[in-house]
């Protein structure tokens, strides 16, 4: 009758051996997974160009989502807020934004946004839109709402304003806004 004990001992031995060899398997891919992910976040988000079909080259995130800029605000007067940070969340950072391709990294900058830091860029706040859902999309380009109109920036921090010059009536160059 000793044997059946026995076996069950290292029956149990081996499973618990198996389970812990296992989590350690599953569980040190997601920490260093975490450890990536905190250091990127502690060097800062990072702000690059990609060329757009419809828009040319055009400011995106480091995950390719396009960047917004909202008319009339600055960094001393933020409008967003409440609401249209439901809709149009800010680029936040929590360190230095980093400047990928096609960005003047002189021109990268920040803005207090409650306990948190809003990427800018050439002094404007970006932010991405809910109604993009995949990297690349851009269909936020051209809404009026939250106090101003909502454009895409080009590589110089311009708003590109495609909504309104492709509706001038022909005329190319137009666009409205004081920009």
């Amino acid at each position: 009758m000793d044997k059946p004990p026995s076996r069950r001992k290292l029956v149990t031995v081996a499973t618990v051996a198996s389970s812990l060899l296992l989590a350690a398997v599953v569980v040190a891919p997601t920490l260093a997974g975490a450890s990536t992910r905190r250091d990127r976040a502690a060097a800062g988000a990072m702000v690059k160009v990609e060329t757009s079909k419809e828009y040319g080259k055009i400011l995106v995130s480091a995950s390719g989502r396009t960047l917004y800029l909202l008319t009339d605000e600055s960094t001393k007067a933020l409008k967003c807020t409440g609401g249209c940070l439901g809709l149009w969340s800010a680029l936040l950072t929590k360190g230095k934004p980093l400047a990928g391709a096609g960005i003047v990294a002189k021109e990268l900058g920040t803005v207090k946004r409650g306990s948190s830091l809003q990427v800018t860029y050439y002094g404007h706040p970006l932010y991405t839109y809910a109604g993009d859902k995949a990297a690349g999309q851009t269909n936020g380009e051209g809404i009026e709402s939250f106090g101003g109109w909502w454009y895409v920036l080009d590589s110089a921090g311009s708003p590109v304003k495609a909504a309104l010059t492709s509706s001038s009536g022909g005329s190319s160059g137009g666009s409205g806004g004081g920009w």
